[in-house]
């Protein structure tokens, strides 16, 4: 057995390449580049299919993971292959989650194994619980599960349209939802949304990232790091809630002794 770790941008794939250092690493051009990591790594061009197949079987790669984030193309190239082109045109109108499953098809198809990000990174969970003092006020204990009851009823309903992995959310006040941008850029939003609202002192807002769904959870588990915590308490955001087996934590050592020196929380269920 060997992985190839198919990765795109983002910290994701670097983590996962540092615990595997025997892992092949199929960098896709300009999502993530050879020079990041220290495992043996090619470039492909995300409009060549058939050097993807190739490039995994030279390296004897069995089994493979995703990791980072890919933007879908949604232009043709005069010299793509038939396969690229049919690949193209089937995730081009479907949602991520649909478009991940016709990805994922296409290596099963060719004899690689997916597996899910959890077998080949250790301690990427937070355990169901609370996490930071807050919780130890039950009236702000009461606030955060009021609130995450309705935010993720809200995305469970939403999942059917193939969208959204995260919303920011206080008591049944919806702030954000978050799209095509991306959770970063969701996070902007809602800085605007809070600049000069005292409300948002009164209750701190909270950002809800959990799998969507019937999501493909081998192939796009949400991922929360510290970056992301710096961009919530940026935005006014006081608490995170995560999957305790479907949201990926980055730095989970280094969150947790954030929230040990702050007023930040976390809540994994």
């Amino acid at each position: 057995m060997r992985i190839g770790l198919i990765a795109g941008d983002g910290d994701l794939p670097k983590y996962i390449a540092n615990e595997n250092p025997n892992a092949f690493v199929m960098c896709i051009e300009g999502f993530s580049e050879p020079s990041s990591f220290l495992n043996e790594s090619e470039t492909v061009s995300l409009f060549n299919p058939e050097i993807w197949v190739k490039t995994l079987n030279i390296y004897k790669v069995t089994h493979i993971v995703f990791a980072g984030k890919i933007l879908r193309p949604n232009i043709f190239k005069e010299n793509n292959s038939i396969i690229a082109r049919e690949l193209i045109n089937k995730i081009s109108s479907v949602g991520d989650n649909e478009a991940l499953n016709i990805i994922e098809a296409f290596f099963k198809n060719n004899g690689f194994k997916i597996i899910p990000i959890s077998s080949v990174l250790k301690n990427c969970f937070f355990s169901k619980g609370f996490y930071g003092k807050n919780f130890l006020n039950p009236i702000f204990s009461e606030y955060i599960q009021k609130s995450t009851k309705f935010g993720i009823h809200l995305l469970n309903n939403i999942s059917k349209f193939d969208v959204g992995q995260s919303l920011v959310v206080s008591n049944n006040l919806v702030y954000a939802v978050e799209a095509m941008e991306g959770t970063d850029l969701m996070l902007e939003r809602v800085k605007k949304l809070t600049f000069n609202n005292e409300n948002a002192f009164n209750n701190p807002l909270i950002l809800i990232k959990i799998p969507k769904k019937g999501q493909n959870k081998k192939i796009d588990l949400p991922v929360v790091g510290f970056n992301t915590v710096k961009k919530c308490v940026d935005a006014r955001i006081g608490s995170i809630v995560v999957s305790s087996k479907g949201t990926v934590i980055l730095d989970l050592k280094k969150i947790n002794t954030y929230i040990a020196k702050t007023n930040f929380s976390i809540f994994s269920v």
